[in-house]
């Protein structure tokens, strides 16, 4: 019988009593961490020294760290972490994989090698078999490794020191996990038992999608507004990485995205990946270009740039020095966010040629995946859609205002349209002009806020869902109004039709069917239309319908299917009036935007981006003028506008000087008749 030496088992349980060694991460992944291909040194990637040494302090409990692919941050961030929990800082801790498959993947290669080829961390695992299997890591000093991955198995019902989740944007459940909520927020609850002392660290390139491009930073560090890693950065105190430029030594942003590159716009780049190299076009832009100077740097620059770097969070300031001045945006995460120019495994050519390349195929085929994975995974970007990229903006249209007299009819004009758009408390009313080929101009635009009733001396504020009455004013200042011809004296055109809205609060249907019943037995029936939107797929541009609310309980409309309500794909036609926006020179659909105008305008001509389930409108910002311009455009599809032969229009549509009268009547909008029943006005 042989016996173990007291020596040897005294080594062997040292590491349970062991006090934490007081290195920093950094050193610590320095002093143990090996892979096959040697030990791992900070001096390639010294922009991940500093969020490493994050898990050693007590400042923040949480390290949330943005980058493109190929960045280092799995060796650094995960097995450097791992090397310091396990030779300095002993602690459970789990990481979280994408996918069971990756947690897989990454044990037996990654994992397994770095434990293999570190003695420090190949003589602290625990010599039982039972305690090194793929998933579950035991060491010496009594804490377990886990890997696992999104699942509310693996991030509830636990007690760790650290939880680190790889590659955060990628998993489809990231943002509510089996039910329970974010992963990040799982995560991080199940390590503030050791308050101070515990950390939560995500990392990840960017993988959402961003759809407004009107968003500007409101602070020189601000995210986009996209979901994922990018939201935790913006918890976080938004440090941006930071490097000087060999001609006038100042410090600039290694940015993310193509900005360090300088290269000419998109529509540019179209032209130039359909007629040039994009070879040599690649070799010609992969150059960094300094803000400040204007000084060029080659790819040979980046090593050195890279070791005189700095980590620059909000509220601080970094001097030619390269010393960091101010205070951090307080936050208990420390969030980092690097460019792809910085990452130390990327050529900037490869870059630059990865983006040319998928312009080039967006422009054959009109595909966008490959411009959307090489500006995440290359550029550590977010990806702007070309179709919301191409949404004009209102400094846009701002600019294209033109000066002519409000409520008078331009030169161009052929007939005018009106719409209503019903609010709570007022009809937001606007009247267009249209010209040959469908150009636009806005004639009118007002509100009315005034009911006919009496009240007291006054009269009383309109309300459309509680009095039917209110919708007189409609009849008076909105249907069949004529306005005088700018430069004409004596000639005036009327409005042909007025789509109304007839949707919204609950009486409003009810109330605008009365209405339209009252102008049928006033004989404007034709004059006076009522429209309703759909976001349906596969929906009719504009088609005639009868709504019928009889008999079923589910409706209170009061419809008995004599009314015709006009039923229009509001996505389809928004993207219409979109294109028409996007047009910049006077001509077939460009649409005239006068001076007078105010500011709210232009913001409610903006406050919808087009989404992949349509337009959608962001929260708490007024769309009614996008509303209003999509009406008018229905009301010229029910007039017939857009069938009209310019070379022989209808007498309606001709220029002023070869009309031999005004139509009396509505030209062009199908009868309504044929469903009349007799019925009262209903006012």
């Amino acid at each position: 019988m042989t016996f173990a030496r007291d020596i040897d088992v005294r080594r062997q349980v040292a590491e349970l009593v062991r006090a934490p060694r007081r290195v920093s991460p950094s050193v610590a992944a320095t002093r143990h961490l090996l892979t096959e291909k040697g030990p791992w040194s900070p001096d390639l990637t010294p922009m991940l020294t500093e969020p490493l040494d994050v898990l050693g302090g007590r400042r923040y409990t949480g390290v949330v760290f943005v980058g493109p692919a190929r960045t280092g941050k799995t060796m650094s961030l995960i097995l450097g972490g791992v090397t310091y929990i396990v030779t300095c800082a002993p602690g459970d801790t789990l990481v979280v994989q994408m996918s069971q498959d990756a947690a897989r993947d990454f044990s037996r290669t990654d994992l397994d090698r770095a434990i293999r080829n570190s003695p420090a961390l190949a003589e602290r695992l625990s010599p039982r078999a039972r305690d090194d299997n793929t998933y579950d890591k035991f060491f010496r000093s009594g804490i377990v490794l886990k890997l696992g991955w999104p699942a509310v198995s693996q991030l509830s019902s636990k007690t760790l020191q650290y939880v680190f989740i790889t590659d955060y944007d990628r998993p489809e459940n990231r943002d509510n996990v089996d039910g329970e909520g974010p992963m990040w927020d799982l995560a991080a609850k199940r390590t503030e038992t050791y308050m101070s002392r515990g950390k939560c660290l995500a990392e990840s390139s960017p993988g959402e999608d961003y759809l407004d491009p009107r968003w500007r930073p409101s602070t020189p560090h601000e995210a986009p507004p996209a979901r994922g890693i990018l939201s935790l950065y913006n918890r976080g105190t938004r440090a941006r990485w930071y490097w000087p430029c060999k001609h006038c030594g100042e410090y600039s942003e290694a940015a993310p995205g193509l900005e360090p590159f300088d290269l000419p716009g998109f529509d540019e780049l179209v032209e130039s990946v359909q007629s040039q190299d994009i070879m040599a076009l690649a070799e010609t832009f992969a150059r960094v270009v300094c803000r400040k100077c204007g000084g060029v740097h080659d790819m040979a620059d980046r090593a050195a740039m890279n070791a005189r770097g700095r980590w620059v969070h909000e509220g601080q300031r970094v001097n030619s020095a390269g010393v960091v001045e101010g205070e951090r945006r307080r936050s208990n995460i420390a969030s980092y966010w690097l460019g792809g120019c910085a990452a130390a495994y990327q050529r900037w050519d490869g870059i630059v040629l990865k983006y040319l390349q998928a312009v080039a195929t967006y422009a054959r085929t009109g595909d966008e995946m490959p411009l959307k994975a090489t500006t995440n995974t290359d550029q550590g970007a977010p990806y702007l859609p070309r179709a919301a990229a191409k949404r004009r903006t209102a400094d846009d249209l701002l600019r294209r205002m033109e000066p002519w007299p409000k409520g008078t009819v331009p030169a161009g004009v052929r007939f005018l349209t009106a719409a209503v758009d019903v609010q709570a408390n007022r009809f937001v009313v606007e009247v267009f002009g249209w010209g040959e080929a469908l150009e636009s101009w806005l004639v009118d635009r007002f509100v009315i806020t005034s009911s006919l009733r009496p009240e007291g001396d006054r009269t009383a504020a309109l309300d459309p869902s509680s009095y039917v009455e209110d919708w007189l004013t409609l009849e008076s200042q909105v249907i069949g109004r004529r306005y005088p011809v700018d430069g004409q004296p004596g000639r005036e055109l009327r409005v042909l039709v007025t789509m109304c809205d007839s949707g919204g609060r609950d009486g409003v249907t009810d109330n605008a069917y009365k209405f339209w019943r009252h102008c049928r037995g006033k004989g404007l029936g034709k004059q006076f239309m009522l429209i309703k939107g759909t976001g349906a797929k596969d929906a009719a541009r504009c088609v005639l319908t009868w709504p019928d609310s009889r008999g079923r309980k589910d409706r209170s409309a009061g419809s008995k299917g004599d009314v015709p309500v006009w039923l229009v794909a509001t996505n389809t036609l928004k993207d219409g009036v979109s294109g028409d926006l996007g047009r910049t020179e006077p001509g077939p659909g460009y649409h005239h935007i006068p001076q007078w105008v105010d500011r709210p305008y232009f913001d409610e001509m903006s406050a919808e981006v087009r989404t992949p389930k349509g337009w959608e409108r962001k929260p708490g910002e007024r769309n009614e003028a996008f509303d209003l311009h999509v009406y008018n455009r229905a009301a010229v599809i029910v007039l017939g506008g857009e069938a009209i032969d310019w070379r022989a229009p209808p007498e309606w549509a001709k220029a002023f000087d070869e009309r031999r009268e005004e139509p009396t009547s509505t030209p062009g909008a199908p009868s309504t008749a044929r469903r009349r029943r007799v019925l009262s006005p209903g006012i």
